[in-house]
């Protein structure tokens, strides 16, 4: 009686690859949409003087400061919590 050995076929795992990858496409389809949507030119008023500015930078500047002042007090938070434990 030989036995042959057979090593059982593990089905493939999903991992959400599939997912990723529509959600990064229509992501940068909705970004290229955006831009192009706001390319105009806006006047931006300074303290002490105006500059003519694209929209989209405008929006993209804002919300990179919007983001580092929500990443500094995410920090500040999780320092806090460090220290009271």
């Amino acid at each position: 009686m030989s036995q042959e050995f057979r090593p059982e076929r593990e089905s493939p795992q999903r991992d959400g690859s599939d997912t990723h990858l529509i959600i990064g496409v229509v992501a940068v389809i909705l970004l290229v949409w955006f831009v192009v949507a706001n390319s105009q030119q806006v006047q931006v008023t300074w303290w002490i003087f105006s500059t003519p500015t694209s929209l989209i930078a405008v929006i993209l500047i804002s919300a990179l400061l919007g983001a580092a002042v929500v990443w500094l007090l995410m920090r500040r938070r999780t320092r806090a919590r460090k220290r009271s434990n």
